[in-house]
C-alpha cells in the first residue's frame, strides 16, 4: 500500500492520552507574566511553577490532569518567552544552566546509589531533599506517571505523531 502526501496522519496515543496531552492544557486561556516564572538571569521562579500543581483532596496524591490544566497557561508562557529571543539572547540567558543537568550527580550528593527507574528517581527522598517535594511533583506531572503528561515515555517509546506533542511543552522541559 502506497502512503499519499495527503493522508492524515492517526494517533497511536490512546484517547486518554491524547485528552491530556494533545486538548487539556489548552483550556485556560489566563496570561502568565514570563518574569513571575524565570528571572532576568534565567533562573526558575519555583513556586510560580508549583503553585499549579493540584492535589487530590486527601491531599495524598497528585492532581494530574488538574495539574496539567493548570500547568498550561505557565507553558504557553514559557513558550512565548522562548519564541521571542534571538539565539544570542537564549544562549546568554539559558545556557549556563546546562552545564549541570546529571540527576545521578544530584542524587548521588546524598544517597548511595541512585535507582535504575525514572519512576523511583522522582520518588526519591533524597532529590526531594535536594530539589523540594513540590519541584518533584512536577517533574511527575510532566515525565513520571503514566497518569501525567509521561512526555518521556510517549516520546522515547515512539507513540507521538510529527507535531502531535504541543511545542509548548518542548519549551516547558527546556
Amino acid at each position: 500500500m502506497e502512503v499519499l502526501i495527503g493522508d492524515p496522519i492517526t494517533t497511536c496515543l490512546s484517547p486518554s492520552v491524547y485528552d491530556i496531552i494533545c486538548n487539556l492544557g489548552f483550556q485556560l486561556r489566563e496570561n502568565c507574566d514570563i518574569n513571575s516564572i524565570v528571572t532576568q538571569n534565567g533562573e526558575v521562579c519555583w513556586k510560580t511553577i508549583t503553585d499549579c500543581v493540584s492535589y487530590t483532596e486527601s491531599e495524598q496524591g497528585l492532581d494530574y490532569w488538574g495539574s496539567v490544566r493548570l500547568l498550561g497557561p505557565v507553558c504557553e508562557a514559557v513558550h512565548s518567552h522562548f519564541l521571542s529571543l534571538t539565539k544570542g539572547q537564549f544562549e546568554i540567558r539559558y545556557a549556563p544552566w546546562f552545564q549541570w543537568t546529571s540527576f545521578p550527580e544530584v542524587f548521588l550528593l546524598i544517597g548511595k546509589e541512585c535507582p535504575f527507574l525514572l519512576r523511583d528517581l522522582l520518588s526519591s527522598e533524597e532529590l526531594a531533599q535536594v530539589f523540594s517535594q513540590s519541584v518533584m511533583n512536577v517533574l511527575k506531572v510532566f515525565v513520571g506517571s503514566p497518569c501525567g503528561l509521561n512526555l518521556r515515555n510517549v516520546l522515547w517509546h515512539g507513540f507521538a505523531s510529527p507535531e502531535e506533542i504541543p511545542p509548548k511543552y518542548c519549551s516547558m522541559m527546556i
